[in-house]
């Protein structure tokens, strides 16, 4: 049976290969095995996964025994279903951005490198749990090692912007020739084949914030004229709140994942806690994620959904869809 494999599993597996840190390697393999189908064409591949991850986990253990471990600045513990870097140059309003979406308190103001650690938020989209980390500018006046190890790391980078700045263009070439130094290039795009292993390119969202700021829409239009964008943009206002619902969306839809809901017979559905997946994934790979035992002892499932007729009875190898209902008999 074929793998099938996902082009996420590609391009975090591109990653593993060139990096060298073995706390950045693990994260990656950890990702890997997220992402990766669950099925009897990577069974073989899911154990190679597992077996790299507890040696890489074993070698670490042994080179921090008899230490105290103290926290890498470069090292942010991914939690939910992705990590969101907030890249961007000082005073383009990163940390509000952040305590406008998350449950995070950091510190706001009006100079610039106010912040100078990472500082990860939670926020939640419609049941899902996505991690957003406020780092330091990244600029060529001043950036660390470190805040681009985390941009590496993440899923996504978030690119903020300022639309109330009159260099709000220079500011974003100015990031991304950073981030270049440090072989991350902005594009949603796989890698070409004749792409240097070390360059890695980084799914990025645009995010034009402080859209509620005088001449901002001239801003955006300029913007939208010079850049040559290949990426989304997600106008907002962090201090209003304009637009943040739809970034959310757009957080969500570019990680190439969807949403399926459960119920038991005789029940209504549980829309707070739905499983995530990705696309192409079918009934098996749900009840996978559910309880392994579901999957090996699944008989049939019926389906609620836009692509089938309510309470349609499906096997394990059906296709599964965004906003889909199973209910699972074994």
């Amino acid at each position: 049976m074929p793998a099938n494999l996902p082009p996420q599993y590609i391009e975090l597996e591109r990653e593993y290969r060139a990096e060298k840190d073995p706390a950045l390697k693990l994260e990656l393999l950890q990702r890997m095995l997220a992402e990766i189908p669950k099925h009897k064409g990577t069974d073989h591949l899911v154990g190679e996964l597992k077996q790299k991850i507890s040696r890489l986990k074993k070698e670490q253990k042994q080179k921090k025994s008899g230490a105290t471990r103290h926290d890498a600045p470069d090292h942010v513990p991914k939690e939910g279903i992705a990590q969101y870097a907030l890249v961007g140059p000082p005073n383009s309003g990163k940390s509000t951005l952040l305590a406008a979406m998350t449950n995070a308190t950091p510190e706001i103001a009006d100079f610039a490198f106010t912040t100078r650690k990472p500082l990860p938020g939670m926020t939640d989209y419609e049941g899902v749990q996505l991690q957003m980390v406020d780092l330091p500018p990244v600029c060529s006046q001043f950036c660390e090692n470190w805040v681009t190890n985390i941009v590496r790391v993440a899923d996504i980078a978030l690119v903020v912007l300022s639309l109330g700045a009159d260099d709000v263009l220079d500011s974003y070439e100015d990031t991304v020739k950073r981030l270049e130094q440090s072989k991350i290039i902005l594009n949603n795009d796989p890698p070409a084949m004749d792409q240097p292993v070390n360059l890695m390119n980084k799914r990025t969202i645009l995010v034009a914030n402080q859209a509620d700021q005088p001449g901002a829409d001239d801003r955006l239009n300029i913007m939208r004229e010079v850049m040559e964008l290949r990426f989304p943009v997600a106008k907002v206002s962090a201090k209003t709140g304009e637009n943040l619902d739809q970034l959310k969306k757009t957080m969500f839809s570019i990680l190439g994942k969807i949403r399926v809901y459960t119920k038991t017979p005789g029940r209504e559905a549980d829309f707070s806690d739905p499983v995530v997946l990705s696309y192409g994934a079918t009934v098996a790979d749900a009840a996978q994620v559910i309880h392994k035992d579901f999957a090996f002892k699944l008989q049939f499932a019926k389906i609620w959904g836009q692509h089938t007729f309510d309470g349609q009875r499906v096997k394990g190898d059906f296709e599964v869809h965004d906003g889909d209902v199973l209910e699972f008999h074994i």
